[in-house]
């Protein structure tokens, strides 16, 4: 595949994203460099990811004056680990990841379930918001829409977007937030 761009459009980044697969899965990268909220970061991400899309571990690492790190590992049946091997029962049932800096973790659901024409969703998500390196366990609702189209919402802040996605599945725009740039 070959690498996408996207370009924020509520605050100056920019994200470069590969995803490569190897014998065990995928693993997908992105270098993610700007300013929000008159901080800038430099973040590096791998999500870690088996054939059928399930996030088995993933880490985030951000440079700068103050350097943070963040690694945790999934048993595939929604429970949570630290770097220390330390179940972390506040994350149970989440499945996937929500990272606040890419579209790309939009796709993560999209990929891992069948989605029937109109039908709904509800899932458990362990939101990472960056660059403050925040976790929480939100509720996100999926609908699908039409062939590559999904409405994303955000059920506790009823944050919502109609997200198109490309023919590989993955996220093409996200409206007023995220732009892809082609070349």
């Amino acid at each position: 595949m070959r690498p996408v761009i996207w370009q924020a459009l509520k605050w100056p980044a920019t994200e470069y994203f590969t995803l490569q697969e190897n014998g065990a899965g995928k693993i997908a990268s992105g270098c993610i460099n700007g300013v929000k909220e008159e901080q800038p970061f430099c973040i590096h991400y791998t999500i870690e990811l088996t054939p059928a899309w399930q996030v088995s571990s993933f880490h985030i690492r951000q440079e700068g004056l103050t350097p943070t790190e963040l690694k945790l590992t999934s048993d595939l049946n929604g429970h949570w680990f630290d770097k220390d091997n330390n179940h972390i029962d506040a994350f149970d049932n989440c499945i996937d990841i929500d990272i606040s800096l890419t579209p790309f973790t939009n796709t993560l659901p999209v990929q891992r379930l069948p989605f029937e024409l109109q039908e709904t969703r509800m899932l458990d998500m362990l939101y990472i918001n960056l660059p403050d390196f925040e976790l929480q366990k939100v509720s996100q609702r999926y609908t699908r829409l039409g062939l590559r189209e999904y409405l994303y919402e955000n059920v506790i802040t009823t944050f919502a977007a109609t997200l198109p996605f490309d023919e590989q599945g993955f996220v093409a725009d996200y409206p007023g937030l995220f732009k892809r740039i082609t070349y």
